[in-house]
């Protein structure tokens, strides 16, 4: 661990420094310091971020990790209202996600196959889900996507569920050792299906 550790500190100076994207839509900062902390940000569409912790590198990709790791935002289950069955509404509580008012997507799980698949609601909260009968429905945090929940279904009625919704620390990425690949251009970070790209402005 002790010998890891001195390798990619070994390597801190070949990445060390001042990142910033230059992409259209996108506002993001690295900055990576000597000492293994970093500190980042990100504006891209509805999603604002940041972070800081610790990084690594091994001479081909940059790995940060949150410190200390973030708490996750989650829902609650406030009450499960009985209704025909294959019926399934996801309702959240005022003031819900703010003035926003986003809809509720989330992953149901197929009570035959067991398959997990996205499915959507309507404005009324109404879970379409493409005629699967669902044994479990996984809500989704709204503009960031992360599951923020697992509920189990009863196959023997419909359900409307009404949920809570706890933002916790909401803005704060939760990386894990989250890889940066080194190319010759900078450094890429792969999230909400677009590569950030970071180029070093200092050292």
């Amino acid at each position: 661990m002790i010998a890891a550790l001195a390798l990619a500190l070994g390597h801190a100076p070949v990445v060390a420094g001042t990142y910033q994207s230059q992409q259209m839509e996108v506002g993001a900062a690295l900055e990576l310091q000597k000492s293994g902390h970093f500190r980042y940000q990100l504006d891209y569409g509805a999603v604002s971020e940041s972070a800081e912790g610790d990084w690594t590198f091994d001479g081909k990709a940059v790995r940060l990790t949150t410190r200390p790791a973030p708490k996750l935002p989650s829902f609650e289950l406030v009450r499960d209202d009985p209704a025909p069955p294959g019926e399934l509404v996801l309702a959240v509580e005022p003031p819900g996600f703010g003035e926003e008012g986003y809809r509720l997507d989330a992953v149901g799980t197929d009570a035959v196959s067991g398959e997990k698949g996205l499915v959507t609601s309507d404005e009324q909260g109404r879970v379409e889900a493409g005629g699967h009968r669902l044994c479990a429905i996984d809500p989704l945090v709204p503009v960031y996507g992360m599951i923020g929940g697992h509920f189990p279904l009863a196959s023997d009625r419909g359900h409307h569920l009404l949920l809570r919704f706890h933002a916790n620390d909401l803005g704060r990425a939760a990386f894990e050792r989250e890889p940066l690949a080194l190319t010759a251009h900078g450094l890429v970070l792969n999230r909400y299906d677009t590569e950030i790209r970071f180029i070093r402005v200092r050292p």
